[in-house]
């Protein structure tokens, strides 16, 4: 089963450097046949130590934490998160439900949601393959380089694409 993990590709880290990374990625879901898509949104609680101000106005009802047009139109799931990583309670359900032993990850940020979406999936023996041009990030293309090196290092460079 073809499984990929579209994480955080919200309003509230939208810029203009990552405007057009939600079509590339609808482009690329719909090119690719993906057999199950999964979206996850942040969702920043009141006691969180996410401070920033970008993700402090992350909360359930603002418009912020909404995924941008398309990705909300071309997932089969779309889940909420209040932590860095998408493989959260529910994902895991799934993927164990689907036998899953491969997820395709892009998305927002590659240094804190996606690092630790492809830890925690490794961890589970659950193969994570890094779509590294849909993957990017609000801190910028050297951040988003040095953490593809980071885990290239850490889970193998087969893992990224």
């Amino acid at each position: 089963m073809k499984i990929i993990l579209l994480v955080d590709i919200q309003e509230g880290y939208m810029n203009d450097e990552l405007r057009a990374l939600p079509k590339e990625v609808e482009n690329h879901v719909k090119s690719q046949g993906y057999d199950l898509v999964i979206a996850t949104r942040f969702i920043n609680k009141n006691d969180s130590l996410h401070n920033r101000k970008y993700i402090k106005e992350m909360t359930v009802f603002s418009s912020k934490s909404k995924l941008v047009d398309p990705i909300d139109k071309i997932s089969d799931f779309a889940l909420m998160k209040s932590s860095y990583t998408s493989y959260t309670d529910d994902v895991a359900k799934l993927l164990e439900k689907k036998g899953v032993k491969e997820v395709h990850i892009a998305g927002l940020n590659t240094e804190t949601s996606i690092l630790a979406t492809a830890l925690d999936l490794f961890d589970q023996g659950i193969k994570p393959i890094i779509l590294s041009h849909i993957c990017n990030t609000v801190s910028g293309k050297h951040i988003h380089e040095t953490t593809l090196e980071i885990l290239k290092s850490a889970i193998g460079e087969d893992c990224i694409l």
